[in-house]
């Protein structure tokens, strides 16, 4: 069973009809009469409901950017947020008869009988591939990666397919060159990720670079990696949801390993893990984390990561003038913007982010004013969404902290976090919220 790219009955028919559907469900929600909050309200439940369906049929980068987009409910409106939740549960796998003969294709007869037996029943699926236990003839456990056949064909149309839908359906507050910068690292990131060979170097470059007490990484087969294969080890773990329940002390430790990791990556390997997805993440009460899914790693620049620990610490300082520099160097600010324009909006964030971790020499993540304080502010500036452009460097990145963020939150974990910044460069200081945050212009006082 390949995935479809073409005909009326494929995968860009399918998307352009959700499309289309969208587009009249949107003029009908323009008509005047009846209860305007009650009718947008169906809108987006009708438009989430119809996505959700179609993308998860369809798999590939298609079912991936719903999957993207979940992870982001609480800033969509509600009703289409509850919705693309739904992608993010397993999918159904494809029956072993439809995955056998990929193994076959790839393997050579030596290779084949290195294997001394395969699991038929899937042990996982997701949008790109699913995984399967398997034995090697001298006993050792691993789990062989098969990707889909078709995925990779289908890349390129999903994401043009869905650039569409995004614009039919008004969902982001971004121009035209903005949906085109986010749609081609969006691009980049998906078929980077349906590349096996590329995943294998991830991997190995995050063992090699990112090699931190507390993290557990698979190790690789090489011998019996091919095109659209990878066989690791298995390494065995518990889920999020049964680590939630283990001693505070427990979970600390995994929380401190989860951000010493998520840190590193982004300053020191430059590589960063961008599927933060719970099911990619097992936990062993020793307080190791293992981490599974290299396929979509954002490699970045020296000066790139530089740049955001000098993003930080002006914004920690107060120094409007020097972080909206930062950005501007970054490509996330509009044109013609100014600093006095963003400054309030600035100190805002700066106050209820970097202020807040700055409290106490340990974080605790159990603290639900944290996120509600932040998503309140950003919904209140709304407005200044056109005055922001997305960083393509970073998008990937911020999904990564996105994704960590909730599982510390899911541990209700107490981290260290200025102390596990200072070594990065990252200065905040205990019990100061960031400076001069009742002046205008801070550095006026300087």
């Amino acid at each position: 069973m390949a995935i479809k790219t073409r005909g009326a009955g494929g995968r860009t028919g399918k998307i352009l009809g959700a499309g289309l559907r969208t587009l009249g469900r949107s003029v009908l929600n323009k008509l005047p009469g009846g209860d305007r909050l009650e009718r947008t309200a169906i809108y987006w439940a009708e438009v989430g409901e119809d996505w959700a369906q179609t993308l998860g049929e369809l798999r590939g980068a298609a079912m991936k950017m719903g999957q993207l987009a979940s992870q982001y409910a609480d800033v969509l409106p509600p009703q289409l947020g509850e919705q693309l939740k739904k992608l993010q549960r397993s999918v159904e796998p494809l029956p072993f008869a439809d995955i056998a003969p990929l193994l076959d294709a790839q393997w050579t007869a030596a290779q084949r009988k290195r294997v001394r037996s395969v699991e038929p029943q899937a042990i996982a699926a997701a949008s790109i591939g699913q995984v399967h236990r398997a034995v090697l003839s001298n006993g050792a456990p691993v789990v062989i990666k098969v990707r889909y056949p078709g995925v990779v064909d289908a890349v390129d149309a999903d994401v043009a397919q869905l650039k569409r839908l995004i614009g039919l359906s008004k969902l982001l507050p971004v121009d035209g060159s903005a949906i085109d910068t986010l749609m081609a690292e969006v691009r980049d990131r998906f078929r980077e990720e349906t590349d096996y060979a590329a995943e294998l170097g991830h991997l190995q470059h995050l063992r090699r670079h990112a090699k931190l007490a507390g993290i557990v990484y698979p190790k690789p087969v090489e011998a019996l990696c091919a095109d659209g294969i990878l066989v690791l080890s298995e390494e065995a773990g518990a889920t999020l949801e049964i680590a939630k329940s283990w001693p505070q002390e427990v979970r600390d430790a995994l929380g401190l390993a989860l951000s010493r990791w998520a840190l590193h990556q982004l300053f020191v390997a430059l590589a960063v893990h961008a599927d933060p997805h719970p099911g990619n993440f097992a936990f062993r009460p020793t307080g190791e984390l293992v981490v599974y899914d290299f396929g979509c790693v954002k490699r970045l620049s020296r000066p790139v990561a530089d740049r955001v620990v000098a993003l930080l610490n002006a914004a920690h300082a107060s120094h409007w003038d020097d972080l909206h520099g930062h950005l501007t160097a970054l490509g996330g600010i509009s044109d013609g913007v100014t600093t006095e324009q963003l400054t309030a909006f600035y100190r805002e964030l700066a106050e209820l982010i970097l202020g807040r971790l700055a409290e106490a020499e340990t974080f605790d993540f159990d603290d639900a004013r944290f996120i509600t304080d932040i998503r309140g502010a950003i919904k209140r500036n709304l407005g200044l969404s056109f005055k922001f452009k997305p960083v393509s460097d970073l998008l990937f990145v911020l999904r990564a902290l996105s994704g960590h963020y909730w599982i510390l939150r899911a541990l209700r974990a107490r981290v260290p976090v200025i102390a596990i910044l200072a070594p990065h460069g990252v200065q905040l200081r205990p019990g100061l919220r960031p400076a001069g945050v009742q002046d205008d212009d801070p550095k006026k006082s300087s």
